[in-house]
């Protein structure tokens, strides 16, 4: 008893500021206190299952299969729950003997995606522009997550290269809070822009960054980086500046196995937020078959104060093929 009233008094100390007028009734009465010590025995012996959405059931795990786990609650009955939607479980059922499906083995999930894309005219004008992405991604999902990116695009015109652009990246996140939905990262950038008299950018940053949702049909996440952006450029002085980045990315399965995924980085200079740089990227991604899929993308990059005789606004459409494996 005296440590199921401790219990009592740390529950208590926990209760938020709009509950004190409740809580101030509740110490002047004693059968409400007799109440809760009763409830908090009750509460005390209830299993709580958390769900990868952030729903939470309380209630009594009373069968567990290879598959599913069944929670018996006042509010809802009893309930079977696919292990793969739970993120974890707490309460009076010992962890070993609830085995979850990446909590068991900590499963190491890799994607590896190649995509290429061509589009050749002739005639009365002769264009051709090919695209080439490159990525690769390691996650050991609550724990940490490697990503490798790389992505060229030339285009020409009568013959006449017009745009010459490459980009990669390296980034490394890890986990942490107590449903594992925090997550801090450190990613480095390269690109180089020939029309746009970008010799070069590196840009090293670091952030914190948070996931709303982490489920097969629906990803959504916000993030927030400080970083230190140095470009080179063929024919203007070169420029160092501390930036803030911001990132929100988006990805919901439409119609059936497709999906639509949305990802917009800012980059605004720290001492002169008029400065700053946009690139939005938009994929409509259709499966051809298990591991083919068709891509069409719009990328459009703006940057509010380009160097001399380059324009502010960049947008490009490319279809393209990916490979996944």
């Amino acid at each position: 008893m005296s440590a199921l009233l401790s219990t009592g008094l740390v529950l208590l100390s926990g209760i938020e500021t709009d509950e004190q007028g409740a809580f101030t009734r509740f110490k002047k009465s004693s059968i409400t206190i007799l109440f809760f010590i009763f409830s908090l025995n009750l509460i005390a012996y209830a299993d709580e299952v958390y769900l990868e959405n952030g729903d939470k059931i309380t209630g009594e795990i009373v069968e567990v299969t290879e598959e599913t786990i069944s929670i018996k609650s006042e509010a809802i009955g009893t309930v079977s729950i696919k292990k793969e939607f739970i993120e974890r479980i707490e309460g009076v059922v010992e962890k070993e003997s609830v085995e979850l499906a990446d909590e068991a083995e900590e499963d190491v999930i890799w994607n590896r995606n190649v995509s290429l894309g061509y589009n050749k005219t002739s005639g009365n004008t002769d264009t051709s522009r090919l695209s080439l992405d490159i990525a690769v991604n390691r996650n050991k999902k609550h724990v940490n997550e490697i990503t490798l990116k790389g992505s060229t695009y030339y285009s020409s015109s009568n013959k006449n290269m017009d745009a010459q652009k490459w980009y990669g990246s390296g980034r490394y996140a890890f986990s942490f809070g107590g449903n594992k939905r925090w997550y801090n990262f450190y990613k480095m950038e390269a690109d180089h822009d020939r029309f746009a008299d970008v010799d070069y950018r590196l840009i090293p940053s670091s952030g914190i960054g948070y996931w709303f949702y982490d489920l097969p049909e629906l990803k959504a996440m916000v993030e927030v980086a400080i970083g230190y952006e140095r470009t080179n450029y063929k024919n203007t002085d070169d420029s160092e500046e501390a930036v803030l980045i911001p990132r929100a990315f988006f990805e919901k399965a439409i119609f059936k196995n497709s999906k639509f995924t949305e990802d917009v980085v800012f980059y605004p200079a720290i001492d002169d937020p008029a400065d700053y740089r946009l690139r939005s990227e938009t994929v409509f991604t259709s499966p051809l078959s298990e591991k083919l899929s068709l891509n069409l993308s719009l990328i459009d990059e703006y940057d509010a104060k380009p160097v001399k005789d380059t324009k502010k606004n960049d947008v490009r459409f490319i279809s393209s093929l990916t490979y996944s494996f």
